[in-house]
């Protein structure tokens, strides 16, 4: 394997390297500082704690129609482009991202709000499903060419399509709950600038299939909910039989179905007593959102294991 001279040399002496990120932090601090940008970013922080982007006036002059996410963009650039040429083993200090497809920079984060810039390169691309989550998203096009399918879901679970042309100046509000953008082909490197913020206490992200409208999968809205669904599965593989009573509870309590019905599973397998108990509870509970699923799986068991109507029923009498 070829190294390259440059690199060879960083593994004998690290200096340079840390000359270089040096580097890079104080570009990024003397760029967060700029006119431009720090009313910005002073706003996402307001945006991050709910705030309505209409009263974020310089982060809400971005999505609007004009050139100010252009020159946002170019600002970006300019205060890391001469670093880069001065220091190029140097990286850009922002969490990056790159498939292959699409390139992801972000800019800045506030809570559930995030400031992106994307890039996604030319190509034909196509897509059996559709996902939707739990938030509201911002698009502005800063450069590039491409189409794409705008879905939204109806009330009765059908899909209507639009086809949009995108190019530069075109800005794009998405219930995202509701709508998806798909890029479905790309003449010249689209590039944008992309608010996102999910909801307090997001509900699950779903994916649909296109042709039939079936729910094919459903994962955690929220880091911290797929976290917790994590542990419980792990408690679950690790056979923990004493974690039972904890993961019955949160089967009960106010957190996202996604995460109760795991709990709910992983109780039932550690101790079927203990989880055939909080599952019996949530079935008879009529304003349950799970009641229904519930008492369909309990009626399986039931029918599999009869013996557990009587545990069930001298439960009751106790």
């Amino acid at each position: 394997m070829r190294v390259a001279p440059d690199i060879a040399a960083l593994r004998k002496d690290r200096a340079p390297q840390l000359q270089a990120q040096a580097a890079m932090f104080a570009a990024r601090e003397a760029w967060q500082f700029e006119a431009g940008v720090a009313q910005v970013l002073a706003d996402l922080e307001e945006f991050g704690r709910g705030a309505p982007l209409s009263s974020c006036l310089a982060l809400a002059e971005l999505f609007a129609t004009g050139e100010a996410a252009g020159q946002f963009a170019d600002r970006f650039s300019s205060a890391f482009a001469g670093v880069l040429a001065r220091e190029p083993l140097g990286q850009l200090p922002f969490r990056h991202g790159y498939d292959g497809v699409l390139s992801t920079l972000l800019l800045a984060r506030s809570g559930p709000a995030r400031l992106t810039l994307v890039a996604h390169e030319p190509g034909k691309y196509e897509a059996s499903s559709v996902l939707f989550s739990d938030g509201a998203r911002h698009d502005a096009v800063i450069a590039g060419e491409a189409t794409a399918r705008l879905t939204t879901r109806l009330v009765d679970g059908s899909f209507e399509h639009d086809r949009l042309n995108l190019a530069a100046q075109a800005r794009l509000a998405l219930d995202l709950s509701r709508k998806a953008l798909f890029v479905e082909r790309v003449e010249r490197r689209l590039v944008a600038l992309r608010l996102q913020r999910d909801a307090p206490m997001a509900g699950p992200v779903r994916e649909f299939s296109l042709a039939d409208g079936r729910l094919l999968q459903q994962s955690a809205g929220e880091p911290r909910h797929s976290r917790h669904e994590m542990m419980v599965a792990l408690l679950g593989r690790m056979k923990r039989r004493e974690a039972a009573p904890l993961i019955a509870e949160i089967a009960g309590e106010a957190w996202p179905d996604t995460l109760r019905w795991q709990a709910l599973r992983e109780a039932l397998a550690l101790d079927t007593a203990i989880g055939f108990a909080a599952l019996g509870r949530i079935a008879r509970s009529s304003l349950d959102p799970l009641a229904v699923p519930a008492g369909a799986l309990r009626a399986q068991l039931i029918e599999a294991h009869p013996e557990l109507r009587q545990f069930e029923e001298a439960q009751c009498r106790e």
